[in-house]
């Protein structure tokens, strides 16, 4: 994990982001064309790439050495999510806005965002720690975030049963396969692997892409800003990484889970938090503006987060 690694990850994301954004500028990316890369990475490559992925990593001696280390995203997602709702306290946010503040400011796209960066910063061996803390900001998400999103809006809280379905995503599937296979030590047919490999090596491009295209729709609107919205980048790009940081060095976690976990902890907005903040009736329209700047300000942030990471250990 190096600084230098961090910039040319970081460049890496933008470079595909312009393309998107230029494709999108140039017509030949359309709104179509990105719900069915949506529906291509959530269905197929994210769960894919993850269950390649844990075949070769989740091994009985990884599960060893991970021990409680599967447990501090849990703690970090719930230790921010506190401070999230105490800030909205703080600083005067309106009560029927309070469950998308605390979304944005608390809650991190660890797949399409924080998997590629990651990848591109710490390397495949990263991956099996991403999914660690996509299980936990799922969970809380499901559980936590959007009870909150319905009272802003409907106030009708989706059932516990409809929260749990929702959190065995596809991708946690695919997780969990994979690690059964790699925790039973079974050998898989070379041509199953590779054919899984190229699907999965679709996720990083396709995801950078979709963010870009997601750039070029908003246009300059994206830049108006409200309290809530800069309160929460705060949160997102400062004190959410730095309650991570105090975490990992209070429960003595090793370098390269600390490195994925607190650069995950300062990732964007959740594309979820947009779509269920407008199947609520709550406020979508400041969660997409969230979700748009905190591309530019977390993207910008993560070098020196890698930096800081780096210094501690």
């Amino acid at each position: 994990m190096s600084v230098f690694g961090a910039f040319s990850g970081i460049f890496t994301i933008f470079l595909l982001f312009a393309a998107g954004f230029l494709a999108t500028k140039q017509k030949v990316l359309t709104p179509e064309h990105y719900t069915f890369c949506s529906r291509l990475l959530t269905g197929y490559a994210i769960p894919v790439l993850l269950f390649e992925n844990a075949t070769r990593n989740m091994t009985v001696p990884f599960i060893k050495e991970m021990g409680l280390l599967l447990l501090v995203p849990f703690a970090i997602q719930i230790l921010s999510f506190g401070v999230a709702i105490l800030s909205g306290k703080i600083f005067g946010i309106e009560e029927k806005r309070r469950g998308v503040f605390t979304a944005m400011f608390s809650m991190a796209n660890t797949i399409f965002i924080g998997l590629p960066v990651c990848t591109e910063i710490f390397g495949d061996t990263g991956t099996p720690y991403v999914m660690a803390f996509y299980l936990a900001n799922t969970t809380c998400f499901w559980m936590l975030a959007v009870p909150m999103l319905a009272r802003d809006g409907s106030g009708e809280t989706p059932s516990m049963l409809e929260r749990l379905k929702k959190s065995f995503s596809k991708q946690v599937r695919g997780f969990l396969i994979g690690s059964v296979v790699g925790l039973l030590d079974i050998t898989l047919p070379g041509f199953i692997l590779s054919a899984a490999k190229y699907l999965g090596n679709l996720t990083t491009p396709l995801s950078a892409m979709m963010v870009g295209h997601l750039f070029a729709t908003m246009g300059k609107d994206a830049f108006h800003t409200d309290k809530l919205v800069r309160v929460s980048l705060i949160g997102k790009c400062l004190i959410c990484p730095i309650l991570a940081a105090v975490m990992c060095i209070a429960l003595q976690v090793p370098q390269l889970a600390a490195g994925v976990f607190i650069v995950l902890s300062a990732m964007p907005v959740m594309n979820q938090t947009v779509i269920m903040a407008s199947h609520y009736g709550a406020d979508d329209r400041a969660a997409a503006k969230g979700l748009a700047l905190s591309l530019i300000c977390c993207m910008a942030c993560i070098p020196l987060i890698v930096y800081l990471v780096s210094a501690l250990y």
